[in-house]
């Protein structure tokens, strides 16, 4: 792995594709860049714009491992400075065909190439294209237009702009090969940052690893969509995943690793479409608890009890204990004396009378005393 000092120009200058991961989240704006220019205007320091980690596919092509964003965010500036001075004259028009031709497009291809409704949104902005209302309020047609009002009110010349725009570097940390996976590498860099989407690091993993699972993961995703869980389906895998871990919750940016864990301890011992079926058994299950779906009227209305008292970190128990009833190991009546004990014991916990903090592992021990 080589470290060097890289400038963004000439990364996009000498790039013919700069390839997205699958996993890289929605766009988020880093720092704003143009701000950070004007401030160094006049400097003749570099402009330092971040790490960013790249895997070169070939002589003139990369995968951004870690930065894309940072990419992104340069590319709509350079388009901004585009859009302020075209058909301003002659001159300036020439800049900008220059522009596009080195830094933004190989070809009729743009440079960056992204993936579903980010790919559709940045080809629309640099390619000039009509766009809907509800694409005009994504975070890049946004950030685009907010360039471009600030280099109207700030009056800034073209040339001085482009000028200011070469001093940009970025730390690169460039590499062929690597024992790490890509994937292992992006979670590590970004554990701290909460907008890291774990379940897209997750769905590449499982599609990297068999054809079949990865359908079997899209199924139970489409499960929660159609539910209208869909933002719940993380929630469903961090408490599978804490039963899976005798009571220990994964943290919120820790569910790829875990999940990773759990795969390749199960995985290859189990036929594929037998390892998500048990996750699907769970997930159902975890659907059920939600939205209080029983026949007995007593059970539905103890659950929907838990829900109404925000009572989640009982949920990685209520699986467990649901998949006992299902299989026939415990009787509705006994599932109903212990979601009474269950809620007896969270409004005992939370009035101050236990001094135990609540986790599965204490739950499941104080339960089972209790019966």
């Amino acid at each position: 792995m080589e470290v060097k000092t890289l400038n963004l120009l000439d990364i996009l200058n000498k790039s013919q594709v700069l390839y997205s991961t699958d996993y890289s989240g929605e766009y988020q704006a880093p720092a704003d860049l143009l701000e950070n220019i004007l401030e160094n205007s006049g400097s003749e320091e570099p402009i330092l714009d971040g790490i960013m980690f790249l895997q070169k596919t070939s002589s003139r092509s990369y995968l951004v491992v870690d930065g894309i964003k940072r990419i992104i965010q340069f590319s709509l500036l350079l388009h901004a400075l585009c859009e302020c001075y075209k058909l301003t004259n002659e001159k300036n028009n020439h800049a900008i065909e220059l522009i596009k031709k080195r830094y933004l497009f190989f070809g009729k291809y743009t440079k960056i190439h992204l993936h579903g409704y980010e790919k559709i949104i940045y080809e629309k902005l640099v390619k000039y294209e009509r766009m809907t209302e509800e694409e005009k309020q994504h975070p890049m047609f946004i950030q685009l237009h907010e360039y471009w009002a600030k280099i109207k009110m700030n009056n800034i010349s073209a040339v001085k702009l482009f000028n200011e725009i070469k001093k940009v570097n970025i730390l690169a940390c460039v590499y062929e090969d690597s024992e790490i996976e890509n994937r292992d590498i992006y979670q590590y860099l970004n554990c701290n940052n909460p907008n890291i989407e774990e379940l897209l690091l997750i769905t590449d993993f499982i599609k990297e690893h068999s054809k079949n699972g990865l359908k079997a993961w899209y199924n139970l995703l489409d499960l929660y969509k159609n539910a209208g869980l869909k933002d719940y389906f993380k929630f469903f895998i961090r408490d599978f995943l804490t039963i899976q871990k005798n009571g220990i919750i994964p943290k919120a940016n820790e569910l790829y690793m875990s999940f990773k864990r759990y795969y390749k301890r199960f995985a290859p011992n189990m036929n594929i479409e037998d390892f998500f079926k048990h996750i699907e058994k769970f997930a159902k299950y975890y659907i059920k608890i939600l939205q209080a779906d029983f026949a007995n009227e007593e059970i539905k209305s103890l659950v929907s009890t838990i829900n109404e008292g925000n009572m989640q970190e009982t949920y990685p128990y209520l699986l467990e204990v649901l998949d006992d009833v299902e299989s026939g190991r415990l009787t509705e009546e006994t599932l109903i004396q212990l979601l009474n004990t269950v809620i007896a014991f969270i409004n005992e916990q939370r009035s101050g009378n236990f001094s135990s903090t609540i986790d599965f592992a204490n739950l499941s021990h104080e339960i089972n005393q209790r019966i």
